[in-house]
């Protein structure tokens, strides 16, 4: 889902492939000699309406004019620059760049556990924190202020994140997606499909404004469960289809040999109440003889997420007495409850159970 790149030589140059690449928003941490080796990349950037936030450090007291040009350029075309002064050599100086909320580069390498989600998130907060203290650079045209911020900066697909702006000295607000017209002072609540940035753009007489806030959309699945029966005619784990679509719920028969399996996002904290504290891949066999519940928790950085899976075993063809009313009427009907001579033991058709196996198609 993320990559992650390090460069111990020459951070410069890979910053500089990236900047032609990145999509949506950048946030890089650079000293005063790599920023004026990026200059004209970051420049190019903006022309392709890329948001750029930027924190350059300085040694104590140093100024030259082409570091000042160049710092008015971007901050004219909608940049975010901080400049931070700090009695420290480039060696003891972590700089990074953060493409997209997907791509970290540093000239340091970092220890990973569960992968770089974490690794991205502390980075974001790394980079915000040093912002706020740093010193904000302003242009003479740059009369508007703004602040622009999101409850979350990645949600899962579907998943609600609230906007917040502040607009001072400024004729039109604006946000996008949408180019909608919006008050100096506002909220807004977005259901995050994909990948989006938000922008508010502001103007008045004598300059314009923007801010931006790159949202990542985790699209993937973030917590997948399976059930599947083992089958003695293909010795193989059949995958189960539940009762219906939406519910995890699902009948077989009792005595079967089930398997239980979990795959989740690498960042993630998995448990289940009976089994305990969980690696986030793996799997759990055991015979079903009675009624059965899993709940598993899985706790991600913005939230925690649970999924319950149920199973209701029963003897022979018809007998549905241990299944909830709602479940025993789907199973009851005759449309799902043909019997075919060639399903054996596994019955075919009844809610979906054993598709594939009458016709011994591969699984």
């Amino acid at each position: 889902m993320f990559d992650y790149s390090y460069w111990p030589d020459d951070l410069n140059l890979e910053i500089k492939k990236q900047l032609k690449s990145f999509t949506h928003k950048a946030q890089l941490l650079v000293n005063g000699e790599a920023f004026l080796g990026l200059g004209n990349d970051l420049l190019k950037a903006q022309m392709s309406d890329k948001y750029i936030e930027l924190v350059v450090f300085l040694p104590k007291g140093f100024r030259t004019l082409e570091i000042a040009n160049l710092l008015h350029r971007i901050v004219q075309g909608g940049a975010s620059v901080g400049l931070f002064e700090e009695e420290v050599t480039q060696q003891e100086l972590e700089q990074f760049g953060v493409f997209d909320n997907k791509v970290l580069m540093s000239n340091k390498l970092h220890e990973l556990e569960d992968g770089v989600f974490q690794l991205i998130m502390q980075k974001h907060s790394d980079f915000q924190r040093i912002m706020d203290k740093s010193q904000p650079v302003q242009s003479f045209a740059q009369e508007i202020k703004m602040k622009f911020s999101a409850s979350k900066y990645f949600v899962a697909k579907g998943q609600q994140v609230e906007l917040k702006w502040s607009v001072e000295n400024a004729n039109s607000v604006r946000l996008n997606p949408g180019n909608i017209e919006v008050e100096a002072i506002g909220k807004e609540v977005f259901v995050i499909e994909n990948d989006t940035l938000f922008t508010i753009t502001s103007r008045n007489t004598k300059s314009k404004n923007t801010l931006s806030i790159f949202i990542r959309s985790l699209e993937e699945e973030q917590f997948e469960l399976v059930l599947s029966v083992f089958n003695r005619e293909l010795n193989a784990y059949v995958k189960i289809e539940p009762i219906s679509e939406g519910e995890q719920s699902y009948a077989v028969y009792q005595g079967d040999l089930l398997r239980v399996e979990w795959n989740c996002t690498a960042a993630a904290n998995l448990k289940e109440t009976g089994l305990g504290q969980l690696k986030n891949v793996g799997f759990h066999n055991f015979i079903c003889l009675e009624n059965r519940q899993f709940d598993f928790e899985l706790a991600l950085f913005n939230g925690t997420f649970r999924k319950q899976l149920r199973i209701y075993p029963f003897v022979e063809q018809g007998d549905f007495a241990s299944l909830p009313n709602q479940e025993r009427e789907q199973l009851s009907n005759p449309k799902m409850n043909d019997e075919s001579p060639s399903s054996g033991k596994f019955l075919q058709k009844v809610c979906k159970c054993f598709k594939k196996l009458e016709k011994n198609e591969p699984v």
